[in-house]
């Protein structure tokens, strides 16, 4: 069973009740300034035909946010030597130049380990966004080693854009983003909520794009009652952040039952483009502790991105 649940809000100095679903490109002036200078966003290319594909998503995010952005190759094989550096870097060079144009992006080339030196050039260069295409990892693979894309989501801070669904007539848009949230009483939680619910209104702002909120409740107990009640434990105080932070109404669906076809049933429904969610917690007990946003990434057919 699917709830639609619409919080109306009476717009100040109208003496009206708003009860559209968000669409918050109509409602700039009702939020803080959605200021991006200085955003930093990383794209590590690997050559293959998905840097190629990923190039087009990557720079319509660099233009939409006016940001600094980063390729950059990392060589793993020490035996191959500062020749390789220079080789690859004049071919990053070339390929940034083709993808972005002139000077649109910096071409970093570095030797070593994948993980270890994305990790650090995340850190050191205080990115703000990693997009990362990838591909979907058998049982078998990840038995020997988590992706770089776990990695990442488990080590970094900053927000990983990703998706194994890349083809060459593939729409390049951010129109309608579901944003899948989690309800409990934590205040390590109420902490992550807020700074979702802040990128998702930049993502608004910047995309003009329309923004759903869902709830996967685990289980397949109907919830008839949810609307008026909630779930007691975490979403009122939920609901009242996300009202003040993305200044207007919005709209909340919520699904019984398995989270991750929870979340690709509603993106199916809406259309989505991209899907938002956050990351697994330190404490959480789990073999691979962020493989159910790998999943989530696996299941829907648009680009999903993780919030710390």
């Amino acid at each position: 069973m699917t709830n639609n649940c619409q919080i109306a809000r009476t717009s100040k100095g109208l003496g009206r009740t708003l009860t559209d679903p968000l669409r918050l490109a109509g409602r700039s002036s009702s939020l803080p300034d959605g200021n991006t200078i200085g955003y930093k966003i990383l794209f590590p290319v690997d050559f293959s035909s998905r840097s190629v594909l990923a190039a087009q998503h990557v720079k319509m995010w660099s233009e939409h946010f006016g940001a600094v952005l980063n390729a950059l190759h990392i060589v793993d094989n020490p035996g191959y030597g500062s020749r390789a550096v220079a080789w690859r870097t004049a071919d990053l060079e070339l390929f940034c130049q083709y993808q972005f144009g002139e000077d649109a992006a910096r071409a970093v080339v570095l030797a070593g380990s994948r993980a270890d030196a994305l990790e650090s050039f995340v850190n050191r260069e205080r990115i703000d966004l990693v997009m990362l295409p990838r591909n979907h990892r058998s049982l078998i693979d990840r038995l020997f080693g988590d992706s770089i894309a776990a990695i990442l989501l488990e080590r970094c801070r900053a927000s990983v854009w990703m998706t194994e669904h890349l083809k060459e007539d593939q729409a390049v848009t951010v129109n309608h983003v579901l944003c899948a949230m989690h309800f409990k009483q934590d205040t390590m939680l109420d902490a992550q909520h807020i700074r979702i619910l802040k990128t998702v209104r930049q993502l608004a702002l910047t995309f003009e794009a329309d923004v759903t909120f869902l709830q996967v409740a685990g289980n397949a107990k109907s919830d008839e009652s949810w609307c008026a009640e909630g779930t007691k434990a975490g979403s009122h105080s939920w609901l009242a952040q996300a009202q003040d932070i993305l200044g207007g109404p919005i709209r909340l669906l919520k699904r019984p039952g398995n989270v991750i076809s929870g979340i690709r049933d509603a993106a199916g429904q809406i259309g989505a483009d991209l899907v938002v969610v956050g990351r697994m917690r330190p404490e959480a007990i789990s073999f691979g502790r962020q493989s159910r946003i790998l999943k989530i990434d696996h299941a829907v057919r648009c680009p999903v991105l993780s919030v710390w």
